[in-house]
């Protein structure tokens, strides 16, 4: 029995403005829907080892593990799931192994578990099937496997973070989604971002399946929401095209004030401590990801980061540490 080893890794991502309107089909409902976001390097990482006796998945970070004959017998078993989606996916059923680790926790809005499924499907396909997957027939094939696992519509932004790094544009138009690499300066802009864990995570957040059933029943809040949402991530990537970092935080703040309007439970008293703190020396803050705790992105104005992450400090919050990732995914012949 022939034996391979491929290991991938990929960056996760901060997202600047434009989420959940990343659902399809919701951006089809407003025109000019852009995604912004920046992928950094917190990566995710996965090794699959070909030539084995059924079917074993592993999980460095959870130390969970699931082992049957083929994809069927581990399809449903908790967090390994979404592994095995991928796998059935791509046509693989049997004969492999998986093991997986990512860099930030479930929960924190980082697009952690989407960044790992890319790096699933990558390596897999590169060692069982002997394919490399290009962007377009690589991101379709984690979407929906992610969707079939959470059982609810889901975004894209996330893979195309994890798959081109930098600082990205994603385009939702009818019929295509194009993803720009914007022609910015990458140590500006890392030079304005601070990430800040707030903590608790997830208990509320953002519903995409409730924004979803809101925008296609004519809600007039959800859509009103949405499209202001729209208007202020398309004002982001403008400013970021034009180096005008200095007003990246007032169209921050546009986009979370739509987002709070959107669904109040996105934010926590710590996440609104963190905005306040930012805000009083001049800069905006809105949570990662869906929301209800998490990770807390801030755009601090160009000469103003030291006082901005020490009114965080005072407020009782840590800046976290990470560099912007030009990257993007890698796949490569793993040891042993």
């Amino acid at each position: 029995m022939s034996t391979a080893a491929i290991e991938a890794t990929a960056p996760t991502r901060i997202d600047l403005a434009g989420g959940t309107v990343d659902i399809w089909p919701l951006y089809l409902f407003h025109p000019g829907a852009v995604t912004v976001n920046v992928a950094i390097d917190r990566r995710a990482w996965c090794r699959v080892e070909t030539g084995q006796a059924g079917l074993r998945i592993e999980s460095k970070d959870t130390l969970a593990k699931v082992e049957g004959p083929d994809v069927h017998h581990v399809l449903g078993d908790g967090v390994l799931s979404l592994v095995a989606y991928i796998l059935r996916a791509l046509g693989i059923e049997s004969g492999v192994k998986v093991v997986t680790q990512s860099r930030v926790p479930a929960g924190s809005g980082l697009g952690g578990s989407s960044a790992l499924a890319v790096t699933i499907a990558a390596a897999a396909a590169k060692a069982a099937l002997g394919r490399d997957l290009d962007a377009d027939g690589l991101w379709p094939v984690v979407r929906d496997a992610e969707a079939q696992c959470i059982a609810v519509p889901t975004g894209v932004q996330d893979y195309h973070a994890a798959i081109h790094g930098g600082v990205l544009g994603i385009h939702l138009d009818p019929g295509t989604v194009r993803v720009e690499r914007l022609l910015t300066d990458p140590a500006r802009v890392e030079e304005c971002l601070i990430l800040v864990d707030a903590g608790a995570t997830r208990f509320s957040g953002i519903n995409n399946w409730e924004v979803f059933k809101g925008q296609i029943d004519g809600d007039d809040t959800v859509r009103s929401c949405l499209a202001g949402i729209v208007a202020a991530a398309a004002k982001v990537r403008t400013a970021l095209l034009a180096q005008r970092y200095q007003e990246v935080a007032a169209f921050m703040a546009e986009e979370w004030a739509a987002r709070k309007r959107l669904a109040p439970g996105v934010t926590t008293p710590e996440i609104d401590r963190i905005a306040e703190a930012a805000a009083a020396e001049g800069g905006a803050a809105k949570v990662c990801g869906a929301g209800g705790g998490g990770m807390v992105a801030v755009w601090a104005a160009p000469g103003r980061r030291g006082a901005v992450e020490a009114a965080i400090t005072s407020a009782g919050f840590k800046p976290q540490s990470f560099r912007l990732d030009l990257r993007g995914l890698e796949v490569e012949e793993g040891e042993g």
